[in-house]
């Protein structure tokens, strides 16, 4: 009987042994894993700040761009009233030289 209670002693702390490493390997793991969690909602954090700036600096580029047509369309604009305006003038002369 003694024989065998030091067997199952032994094997018992032989498990409690293994489920010790097992468990150091665990919290190892675990200590990883928050760090590497950590990291990632650093990098989500970067990453949605930087979206920001980029939807900032798209609307900047957005209204850049409305300006830049409007000044495209004014100068278009000019252009046309020149062109009829010339035109205009060219009737009027016809028609002082027709009377």
């Amino acid at each position: 009987m003694n024989q065998e209670l030091r067997d199952i002693i032994t094997r018992l702390e032989t498990r409690v042994r293994q489920l010790i490493m097992q468990q150091e390997k665990l919290v190892e793991e675990q200590d990883r894993l928050r760090k590497q969690l950590g990291e990632k909602d650093d990098e989500i954090l970067n990453l949605q700040i930087q979206n920001e700036e980029l939807k900032q600096q798209y609307s900047r580029l957005k209204m850049a761009k409305y300006i830049d047509m409007a000044d495209n369309d004014v100068k278009d604009m000019r252009g046309r009233i020149r062109t009829m305006v010339r035109d205009i003038d060219r009737c009027i002369s016809m028609l002082k030289v027709t009377q």
